[in-house]
């Protein structure tokens, strides 16, 4: 969709090579206490927060039509009969990374031979290396 064309945007913060670790915060976001500690994870992985199929604008997907949620997993199992449960999603508005003019190739690169998702900054997390916050 042109609406969420400028969510690609978040890509360039991989460019910001002059900062070893740099936390995205989208501005509909809040924070209540200090988040410095963040800054002190360890390095070589990509933090982000999962995102949350309970939410409307996931109604249109297999996981919210059963209930299902990658952040509490216990709540409703993913039934068998509907094949292997979907991939975990990430949810873009904040996240920690370590810029990298090569990482930023490499993510146009990918951008340009992956099959949209209904949400253009939910990405699955099946091809990455990550840790959860």
């Amino acid at each position: 969709m042109a609406y969420y064309v400028i969510n690609y945007s978040k890509l360039r913060i991989w460019n910001f090579v002059e900062y070893s670790k740099i936390i995205y915060l989208d501005a509909d976001i809040q924070v209540y206490e200090n988040i410095d500690h963040l800054f002190d994870l360890p390095d070589g992985y990509f933090y982000a927060v999962m995102d949350c199929f309970c939410e409307k604008t996931w109604s249109h997907s297999r996981q919210y039509s059963i209930g299902y949620c990658q952040q509490c997993p216990d709540k409703v199992a993913w039934p068998t009969e509907m094949g292997s449960p979907p991939p975990l999603y990430f949810n873009a508005g904040m996240f920690v990374s370590e810029p990298a003019q090569s990482t930023y190739s490499s993510l146009l690169k990918t951008l340009r031979i992956t099959p949209p998702t209904p949400f253009a900054e939910q990405v699955s997390l099946r091809p990455l290396c990550f840790k959860k916050l």
